[in-house]
């Protein structure tokens, strides 16, 4: 059993505790649910691996240990059923991130645009400039239940008003928290083959599930998939090691995996780290328990969070998530401005990301990756922010 209602000194060793997102006040306790990093400890299998590998005294220049594209298939195959990954489809990248960015100059030429949905990964919008091109959003409808999903029309109106050849896809996505259908999948990847759409697949919240969804990988829905999509995965967010840059990236297609590999190498960004390696190792060989109590965890705290901020802070519509650890709360109830409301909630020490971060003004995204109890105290804050 792992304890996650243990509380860190985070305080120097994280931006989420160090660099709030918009002013707390100084006399209330800090309440950091913004940027996606976890609060909880990372397991023993990851630091008993990286201590193996720095008992060894050289840390030169190196290739990826085998171990790793193995470790990245096995757990493909036993968490989510993907059983075809080889090695050689697989990549270490130094961060999804950047692998999102070779992943653009691989498949679109500079200026040119690329697809999202909105609302959409902040990072997203980043990467796409920092790869010379530029983003064209594509928004995402709400249903009766309060399910976002594509909206294929407008895709496919947009795709051929702007000449698209690359979509920017996030499954689970971040920040709305849907874990894609594989109908909505098959409709997207029957949209692309018959446009001629390129599809880069991030794919780093997949073990953030909750049944009875079921993650599907983007590459698995049909062989145009399978032949026109980049992979980008990682144990980065599952194990909470974002700074050891822990990511990979999966092409099955020889050619375009060639193309890609080359653009990666040509920014100097993917040369593997020699302790991310050993991390992803340890991880993926013995995290499955620690994965399956976290997942469990986290989906108490949604449904805590769900349930409280219905009942008692009426003014703020809040969507149980099918995945992520993160909530995407709609503000627009409250009648105030989202300027006025991070004000009012940093005034309580509550921090949470504004939604015009992700091009959704006035909703926020607050991240549950903590222990239950700063979990409720983030309850309590909000509700009298919003009083």
């Amino acid at each position: 059993m792992y304890d996650f209602d243990q509380v860190l000194d985070h305080k120097g060793y994280s931006r989420k505790w160090d660099a709030p997102r918009y002013p707390a006040a100084p006399e209330e306790p800090l309440l950091p649910m913004w940027i996606a990093d976890m609060d909880f400890a990372v397991p023993s299998c990851v630091l008993d691996a990286v201590r193996a590998r720095m008992e060894h005294p050289v840390f030169g220049y190196c290739d990826t240990d085998p171990r790793f594209a193995q470790a990245v298939s096995d757990w493909a195959k036993v968490r989510r059923g993907v059983e075809d990954i080889a090695p050689e489809h697989v990549r270490y990248q130094n961060g999804s991130l950047g692998g999102v960015v070779s992943a653009i100059q691989t498949l679109v030429q500079p200026g040119g645009p690329v697809l999202v949905h909105l609302p959409n990964y902040n990072g997203f919008t980043k990467a796409i400039a920092d790869a010379g091109c530029r983003l064209v959003g594509s928004p995402l409808v709400q249903d009766e239940a309060g399910l976002f999903r594509m909206d294929l029309a407008d895709m496919e109106e947009r795709i051929l008003a702007e000449g698209i050849e690359c979509l920017l896809f996030c499954s689970p996505h971040n920040p709305t928290g849907r874990v894609w259908e594989r109908e909505e999948l098959e409709g997207m990847c029957a949209l692309c083959e018959r446009l001629g759409v390129s599809i880069i697949s991030d794919e780093v919240w997949a073990d953030f599930v909750f049944a009875p969804a079921r993650h599907i990988s983007t590459a698995q829905i049909s062989d145009y998939a399978r032949r026109s999509t980049i992979t980008l995965n990682g144990a980065s967010k599952t194990f909470n090691l974002a700074g050891l840059h822990t990511s990979y990236s999966i092409v099955y297609d020889q050619a375009l995996r060639e193309r890609y590999h080359q653009a990666s190498t040509a920014s100097h960004y993917s040369a593997p780290n020699t302790l991310s390696v050993a991390a992803l190792i340890g991880a993926y060989t013995g995290g499955h328990q620690y994965v399956d109590e976290l997942v469990a965890y986290i989906r108490q705290n949604m449904e805590l969070a769900h349930g409280s901020i219905s009942q008692q802070v009426p003014s703020v519509a809040s969507y149980l998530p099918q995945g992520t650890y993160t909530m995407w709360l709609d503000f627009n109830g409250t009648g105030r401005s989202q300027e006025e409301n991070a004000r009012r909630m940093g005034a309580k020490g509550l921090v949470i990301n504004p939604g015009s971060d992700y091009h959704g003004d006035n909703w926020f995204r607050m991240n549950l990756a903590c222990p239950r109890s700063q979990v409720e105290r983030a309850l309590q804050a909000l509700k009298a922010a919003m009083a």
